[in-house]
């Protein structure tokens, strides 16, 4: 997971280790979860018992939950080396939101109680998770705001640019990620309609700032890219 920029990812507790220990024998490993799940299904849905931890091994989840008028309101996509659930430990009984596998995935998971044991007895573990929620909640704020106060054009190259950020950039390189939204979710991601989600990606390809097909998003320049959003 090196160089890995993800907000819901530190280097300073080895994640896997403690979600899927295999390596450190399988009378330890018996004791954890590992889950196989296929593209489309749920890995928990609203209203669920919130009573486990996860953490990413292979793939891509989404967190979403239905407004009130029955739209999806997207709130992360998430990939290998990500935690997610951990309002378990936070006092959450019942799940608001959902978990869906975007693509064959491999999740680990902790009971809520192992989870706290970890706090208790890791050092750096407690750390680790008030880090992650504190960075989760200046990233929902940051999200807001872009909401609020960006246009279409740039919270769109936003949201590119944050799939970006979590991969192993080269400087000066061009940067192929999995497209795991279809353009109506990244319209529900970004506060948009479809319509002007393909308007303003084909812009950006135009522009010469991405290149895209149904299966993956390419970034021609990150230093563009990161121009185009910073200009507002």
């Amino acid at each position: 997971m090196e160089g890995h920029t993800s907000f819901w990812y530190m280097e300073e507790v080895n994640l896997f280790e403690h979600f899927c220990p295999i390596q450190n024998g399988q009378e330890k490993y018996d004791r954890h979860g590992k889950r196989s799940y296929k593209k489309g299904e749920f890995i928990y849905v609203s209203d669920d018992l919130s009573d486990k931890v996860f953490f990413i091994h292979q793939g891509a989840v989404k967190i979403a939950a239905y407004t009130e008028d029955g739209n999806e309101n997207i709130k992360a996509i998430l990939t290998a080396g990500e935690v997610f659930g951990e309002l378990a430990v936070f006092g959450e009984e019942r799940r608001v939101d959902y978990a869906q596998a975007m693509e064959n995935t491999q999740i680990c998971l902790l009971a809520r109680d192992e989870v706290k044991g970890l706090m208790k007895e890791v050092s750096g573990f407690m750390g680790f998770l008030n880090k992650m929620m504190g960075r989760r909640v200046i990233f929902s704020q940051k999200r807001i705001e872009s909401l609020l106060f960006k246009d279409a054009r740039t919270r769109i190259a936003e949201y590119v640019l944050e799939q970006a950020e979590k991969s192993r950039a080269r400087p000066n390189q061009p940067l192929t990620l999995r497209n795991y939204l279809t353009h109506q979710e990244i319209a529900s991601y970004t506060g948009t309609s479809r319509q002007t989600v393909t308007t303003i990606m084909n812009q950006l390809r135009e522009s010469g700032l991405i290149d895209f097909n149904r299966k993956t998003i390419t970034v021609n320049d990150m230093g563009a890219l990161k121009a185009e959003v910073a200009r507002v």
